[in-house]
């Protein structure tokens, strides 16, 4: 079942949190660290709340087995551009026992349904560029490229 997070559910999160940042560390180690303790990782999600981050889970026998992370962008427009009423997705994780049951599919259709009955022109969403599960999961679920992120690094002496 595909429902709203409030702040008890943080926890859960963190600890799927976990997961999902060991994914990053393991393939982006030069961006992201495993250093973060529970404590860290619920004040992220309490923050993320704070700030207007949307967060759903997907629960089965009343726990969260996945969850979907978003926020609102709004685009007024420009000389350029169209106004636009788009959601992030953020993040989305489901726990490894619980995947390929079709979860994160459920969660995505979740958030689509959701976002269109609030009048969104879409959503937008980032994905590494190792990560082909995701970007099979987004395109899969209709997401084209729009944009190309490239990303040079240098040398660190340390």
């Amino acid at each position: 079942m595909f429902t709203p997070c409030d702040t008890d559910d943080i926890p859960a999160l963190a600890t799927m949190l976990r997961g999902l940042n060991a994914l990053h560390v393991a393939h982006v180690p030069h961006r992201f660290h495993g250093e973060a303790g529970a404590p860290e990782l619920e004040a992220f999600f309490a923050e993320a709340m704070a700030g207007g981050a949307q967060l759903r889970a997907y629960r089965l026998q009343g726990v969260p087995r996945g969850y979907l992370m978003w926020r609102w962008r709004h685009g007024e427009g420009t000389a350029l551009e169209h106004p636009q009423r788009r959601a992030m997705l953020e993040h989305i994780w489901v726990e490894p026992s619980w995947r390929r049951r079709g979860v994160a599919r459920r969660l995505i259709a979740g958030f689509e349904a959701e976002i269109a009955g609030q009048g969104a022109s879409g959503w937008t969403t980032m994905v590494h560029a190792f990560n082909a599960p995701s970007r099979a999961l987004m395109t899969g679920a209709g997401a084209v490229g729009a944009v190309e992120v490239l990303e040079k690094r240098f040398q660190t002496s340390a």
